[in-house]
């Protein structure tokens, strides 16, 4: 094989093809899959927050419905700022009422915050909150929507390890 000289030649050198291209999506899950505890609970949100920002607003309505219902007031005070206690309490209890001016003010760091409370402290929300990503046609061909909809459905039986 010829080396490459530093200087960036317009000498072209071919290179063996070493792997076949790898979906990102099975690439996440594999280090999802061997991370610790902790760092799986961050992936998690991440990814979920990735995908409240590709969604279109009536599933972003629908998902932060779902999930500020599962979250008690307290802990939605500390939260982004107080931005889903003030969606909390405006509504008639239990009633939550998301509307377009919220969506507005809610961005995907806030997302991710509620969601990790929400892994501390709820465990039957996730997996409803994931199939409001699920039921959206426009995200239910999303590699990490499926990715998503797939760790937490596995998740589930074993969250008692995951959080310790």
């Amino acid at each position: 094989m010829r080396v490459i000289n530093s200087n960036f030649s317009d000498e072209i050198v071919a290179l063996p093809k070493l792997f076949d291209p790898v979906p990102v999506c099975v690439l996440v899950k594999q280090v999802y899959d061997s991370a610790q505890p902790s760092v799986r609970i961050r992936m998690l949100s991440l990814m979920i927050g990735k995908a409240y920002a590709a969604s279109p607003p009536q599933v972003r309505k629908s998902f932060l419905e779902n999930l500020i219902g599962s979250v008690g007031v307290l802990s939605l005070v500390k939260i982004a700022g107080g931005v889903f206690k003030k969606i909390r309490l405006r509504g008639h209890w239990p009633e939550i009422s998301v509307v377009p001016d919220d969506l507005r003010d809610i961005g995907a760091s806030d997302v991710i915050a509620l969601v990790d409370t929400v892994q501390r402290t709820s465990s039957a929300a996730l997996p409803e909150a994931i199939k409001i990503f699920t039921s959206s046609p426009d995200l239910v061909e999303s590699g990490s929507v499926s990715l998503l909809a797939t760790i937490i459905l596995r998740r589930v039986p074993d969250r008692r390890t995951m959080l310790r």
